[in-house]
C-alpha cells in the first residue's frame, strides 16, 4: 500500500481550488439571481367582545361538566351553555359583517 502525504494532498487541493475559482465565479455571475420569497405572517387580532363571549362559553362548559359529576341543576347548566354559545355565534356573525363592510 502506498503512503499518502497529507501536505501533498493539501497542495493539490489548493491548486485545484485556484484553477476552478475563476470558472465558478464566472458561472455564478452569468446565472440570474433567484428571487427571494418572503413569507409574511398574518396577524389576527381578536376583539374584546369575541374573547369575552368565548370565555363565557368555556365557563358554561365547565359548569355543565361539574353538574354532571356532582349532581345538581344539569338542565340549567345546559341552557346557560346554549345561551353562551348563541351569544358567541352572534358576536362572530357581527364581527364578520363588520369585516365585510370594511
Amino acid at each position: 500500500m502506498m503512503a499518502v502525504d497529507p501536505n501533498e494532498q493539501r497542495a493539490k487541493a489548493a491548486r485545484l481550488a485556484d484553477a476552478l475559482a475563476p470558472l465558478i465565479e464566472a458561472h455564478l455571475l452569468t446565472e440570474p439571481t433567484p428571487q427571494r420569497v418572503v413569507e409574511r405572517r398574518v396577524l389576527v387580532t381578536a376583539d374584546r367582545l369575541t374573547i369575552d363571549a368565548a370565555k363565557k362559553v368555556a365557563a358554561a362548559v365547565d359548569l355543565l361538566d361539574q353538574t354532571k359529576f356532582v349532581g345538581g341543576r344539569e338542565v340549567a347548566a345546559r341552557q346557560a351553555l346554549e345561551r353562551a354559545a348563541r351569544s358567541l355565534r352572534t358576536q362572530l356573525k357581527n364581527r364578520e359583517a363588520k369585516r365585510g363592510g370594511e
